[in-house]
């Protein structure tokens, strides 16, 4: 495997391809992670997590099912297939729009409320003993620096500066 200064690769473009891939290693790890635990702990997947999240937030508001996809972090694979599962265990429900009747719309069930809240308090928990190595002081470093780079990512996306 070659490395990097053998592909006559400069350091600052080393530096923001050694970012991309320890912003990568460490997605994946902690996703992975979360994942493991909402399955071992409440056999729900975080894809499931990511609907209840979005339909919570906007609770009692309902979402249209493209939006609810577009608004989601963890999936953007067979929502459609995802949503009727969830609707089949009562956790959310489905309607045509009243304003609109060829636009279906999702909405949380008092069940799905309650699974979230226990869900979302237990991912809290997680997130403070998977992160929690880090000081307050630092975490909130981090934290403003991936804003940034999130911000910094959208506006290199819309600039889509491709030669």
């Amino acid at each position: 495997m070659q490395r990097l200064k053998d592909l006559n690769v400069n350091d600052s473009d080393a530096i923001y391809l050694k970012l991309w891939l320890q912003l990568a290693k460490s997605s994946k790890a902690i996703e992975q992670e979360m994942e493991a635990r909402f399955q071992k702990n409440f056999k729900q997947s975080m894809s499931r997590f990511d609907v209840l999240s979005q339909l919570d937030r906007c609770d009692p508001e309902w979402l249209p099912m493209g939006r609810l996809a577009n608004q989601l972090i963890a999936s953007k694979g067979n929502i459609t297939r995802l949503v009727d599962r969830m609707i089949g265990e009562g956790l959310i429900d489905r309607r045509p729009s009243p304003e609109d009747r060829r636009i279906i719309q999702v909405g949380i069930t008092d069940k799905g409320r309650t699974l979230f809240k226990e869900m979302a308090i237990a991912h809290a928990q997680w997130s403070k003993s998977l992160l929690g190595a880090l000081d307050l002081k630092h975490g909130k470093q981090l934290l403003s620096l991936l804003v940034k780079v999130n911000k910094a990512f959208a506006a290199g996306i819309d600039c889509q500066d491709v030669d």
